[in-house]
């Protein structure tokens, strides 16, 4: 019997990687464009072939490309340093860093052997590595997914739920499509933080690891700090229950030493990875401190009166569920005993602050976005409500979890093939009756047809 287990196991796990590693496959046009791609991969840019993070050559140069991903308007300067300013965090930076060197370093060996290849840092070369460390560091975060889902639900649960989070909502999208903004990234570090605290046993390296994480995921989309929120309340949560057990004296002293050595060394590496981005904002404002004022001066952030709530989730403006509907089951599963209550509640109140916090913003339709992007550093919490909903499709009828995965890929397709051509306006309502007319006509004349000569590639897609 172990030993079935175990070939179940390495079967399921295998199958995943090989589709995983299949898609990167699809990185086959990447690229760096987009006004957050273009401020993602600036500071990557200027530190390594500057030697500082004046970022006036890496915008002239993109400007001079493509001025429409900046609406025709050049990035403004600090009015305190007069250096131009930059909207996002250094976490992407950073993780592309390792990708950018190595790619940087063939391409040397390439040249020293006669291939004409251009180092500037804004060749092909650097799109691809760029590209395909998006994609990669997604696909990892898809297995860590994986890997968190079967704690509690079957292997085949985890599985197929996996299979449903990774296909059919806009993470295949940002994986492959559009891999310069940080959602592949912020959904790798939000899996990464999840896999660390619900699976690996308690100890010191743990948490120290959790605060690295935890401080890059803050680093490549600043409201994803939002979701430490429900981490600090499962912990305050473990720790009242704990104390209501009668326990010796000194298992209290041992047990709240413990809990302070271990928040102490979360939150000395999670400062760590911050004073980066403090050192940066010193460099471009004039004080570590002034905070990411061009991030917000996008639009009027009002966290006690999320007015938006409803329409960032419902609205035909890019809203959530009206956009990729399958996700409602993940709310479903919320609500199912199939999961202990602690990973549910952590997975509810990750999805629920993030969803607060996108309903303050002003422009909680995040611009020109395929679906609503903002949310995809959830997607972790939300598989693991969805794969409490597929347990129980698993004893009752298993079959619909097939038909779940192929209706919601091909809707997810259909999307996209309509968002590429312009079928949809990118920027107003759409309403889902147009959306599923489209996927109706678009999917027969696509696969008889091809893409029309005259429309854009999705990976042309322009932010």
């Amino acid at each position: 019997m172990q030993h079935t287990v175990k070939l179940t196991l390495q079967r399921e796990t295998f199958w995943l990687l090989v589709l995983l590693s299949f898609g990167l496959l699809f990185v086959t046009r990447p690229s760096i464009h987009g006004n957050d791609g273009v401020q993602n991969y600036a500071y990557l840019r200027s530190l390594f072939f500057d030697g500082d993070l004046d970022f006036t050559n890496e915008y002239t140069f993109y400007f001079s490309r493509s001025a429409e991903w900046f609406d025709q308007k050049q990035i403004p300067h600090d009015p305190v340093t007069r250096r131009p300013i930059n909207l996002y965090g250094v976490g992407n930076a950073l993780l592309w860093a390792p990708w950018v060197l190595a790619f940087h370093g063939i391409g040397i060996c390439l040249r020293s052997v006669g291939w004409e290849l251009n180092l500037d840092g804004y060749s092909p070369l650097y799109e691809r590595a760029v590209g395909y460390a998006s994609a990669t560091y997604a696909s990892v975060g898809l297995l860590l997914v994986y890997l968190l889902l079967k704690k509690w639900v079957s292997r085949r649960s985890a599985f197929w739920t996996t299979l449903i989070i990774w296909l059919t909502t806009p993470l295949f999208f940002y994986m492959y499509l559009h891999p310069s903004m940080s959602h592949a990234n912020s959904f790798f570090l939000s899996s990464l933080v999840c896999y660390l605290y619900w699976t690996q046993r308690d100890s010191y390296q743990k948490w120290a690891s959790m605060g690295i994480a935890a401080g890059l995921l803050v680093l490549t989309r600043f409201q994803d700090g939002i979701l430490l929120l429900p981490l600090a309340v499962v912990e305050a949560r473990r720790g009242l229950r704990l104390l209501h057990r009668r326990f010796p004296t000194r298992y209290y002293q041992a047990m709240l030493l413990h809990t302070g050595v271990r928040w102490l060394l979360f939150g000395l590496c999670f400062c760590a990875m911050v004073s980066l981005q403090l050192y940066a904002w010193k460099y471009l404002h004039g004080s570590a401190f002034s905070g990411p004022r061009g991030y917000l001066s996008q639009g009027q952030v009002h966290l006690l009166d999320p007015r938006h709530f409803f329409q960032a989730l419902f609205s035909p403006f890019h809203g959530l569920f009206h956009w990729h509907p399958l996700l409602l089951l993940s709310i479903a599963g919320f609500l199912l005993r199939s999961i202990p209550l602690p990973p549910r509640l952590y997975a509810a109140l990750g999805f629920g602050a993030q969803a607060w916090v996108v309903g303050s913003w002003s422009i909680w339709w995040a611009g020109a976005s395929f679906g609503q992007r903002m949310f995809i550093s959830t997607f972790p919490h939300l598989a693991l409500g969805l794969a409490a909903f597929v347990k129980q499709l698993e004893r009752r009828a298993a079959w619909l979890i097939i038909v779940i995965l192929i209706a919601g890929t091909a809707w997810n397709f259909g999307l996209a093939v309509q968002y590429a051509t312009r079928l949809i306006p990118r920027q107003a309502p759409v309403s889902i009756t147009t959306l599923a007319r489209n996927n109706l006509i678009v999917m027969p004349r696509l696969l008889i047809y091809g893409l029309p000569n005259n429309q854009k590639s999705p990976n042309e897609e322009q932010k």
